[in-house]
């Protein structure tokens, strides 16, 4: 017997499923209404039924009389799980209205889970945006966002809940990895929460925004050297300046590792250039800039060879030559001239030769000498 009953019932549901197109038709068949809202509907037949409306707010009893058409109206739906629908004399026909009813959320706030004081670069965050007192929440997509300092904005991450079929307003939380950069200084954050109805609900879907969040990341300095982290050549005399400009957050402080050689340097007040006047070929060697700060140290080193330019000295060592050369030439010079060309005068050589016999014979007052 229950075997017949169960087959008589399978039936039943078959026919009236087959049939459900040709005895009734609802216009529109789905509603989206705000909670609060109007709504209606119609049902018709092709041929004239006696046909009510079953629902738990503008419900209505079965007509008197046949007709084609009966039209179900609410000034104002307050039931979430409102199940409006048609039906004919002894049942034969039902037809339901496929009915959303939506509530846009009370707020939409970003926050952090645990807060940061403040974000330290490469540390891993977690975000929450959530979104206050919203139905249907399955029908929810939340969107997290971040913009720049330049203005360019990027979407981080997109969050739907599963659907879970729940009718009634909820309370929607939503979180966000987020491991900062050291570009992400003075960026903003916030969330959008988007209620996507499909095309019988508002267009375009609603959305709603969170306030921006300002992000504040600390990062340890990145040295950015001039001439840079690698090996130079400067000639001995001139001056060494080395500028170890860092980029960090908080701004780094600075302090230099000098060959032991290597005097005093002169320094800015931040100490980021090192100055080394008439440097000497013995000042070379590393010199290694440190820049400091909370979240970590960043180094750079130069290594300094000082060469000696040789081409002076040679050039000073030659004029030297040349001058002593002029000098011993002109003194050679000049002693040669004197004893060829002036000759070598003694006052013997200028007198007359005496001899042992000869004899002074005076004519005339004056003396002659004979042999």
């Amino acid at each position: 017997m229950e075997i017949v009953i169960g087959l008589l019932l399978s039936s039943l549901s078959l026919y009236c499923d087959f049939t459900d197109a040709e005895c009734l038709v609802i216009s529109p068949a789905r509603l989206v209404v705000k909670y609060g809202d109007p709504a209606s509907s119609n049902c018709s037949s092709d041929t004239p039924v006696q046909m009510g409306w079953e629902a738990t707010q503008g419900g209505t009893d079965l007509t008197d009389k046949e007709v084609k058409s009966l039209n179900w109206r609410v000034d104002s739906v307050t039931d979430w799980n409102i199940k409006p629908t048609c039906y004919t004399e002894g049942g034969q026909c039902l037809k339901q209205l496929n009915i959303t009813v939506y509530k846009l959320p009370d707020s939409v706030s970003i926050s952090y889970r645990t807060y940061p004081d403040p974000m330290v670069e490469k540390h891993h965050y977690q975000l929450q945006c959530l979104v206050q007192n919203i139905a249907p929440i399955e029908r929810l997509r939340v969107t997290f966002y971040k913009v720049n300092t330049t203005g360019e904005q990027t979407e981080l991450d997109t969050q739907q809940k599963s659907k879970d079929n729940i009718k009634t307003p909820e309370n929607g939380a939503y979180t966000l990895d987020f491991t900062p950069s050291r570009d992400d200084d003075r960026a903003q954050l916030w969330c959008s929460a988007m209620l996507d109805l499909g095309p019988e609900g508002p267009q375009p879907p609603p959305v709603m925004e969170s306030d921006r969040l300002n992000i504040t990341v600390l990062y340890k300095p990145l040295i950015t050297m001039s001439p840079g982290c690698f090996s130079m050549r400067i000639t001995e005399g001139d001056t060494l300046s080395l500028n170890c400009s860092a980029n960090g957050n908080p701004a780094p402080s600075y302090g230099w590792l000098l060959p032991q050689s290597a005097p005093a340097p002169n320094t800015t007040e931040e100490r980021s250039v090192v100055t080394i006047t008439n440097i000497a070929k013995s000042h070379s060697g590393e010199y290694t800039c440190i820049a400091r700060n909370p979240p970590g140290n960043s180094t750079c080193t130069v290594n300094v060879e000082v060469t000696v330019d040789y081409l002076p000295i040679i050039a000073g060592l030659a004029a030297a030559a040349v001058v002593i050369l002029l000098v011993v030439s002109c003194f050679i010079y000049s002693s040669y001239y004197k004893h060829t060309r002036m000759g070598h005068y003694q006052l013997k050589d200028r007198l007359p030769r005496r001899h042992k016999n000869k004899q002074v014979v005076h004519h005339n007052g004056m003396d002659q000498s004979f042999m």
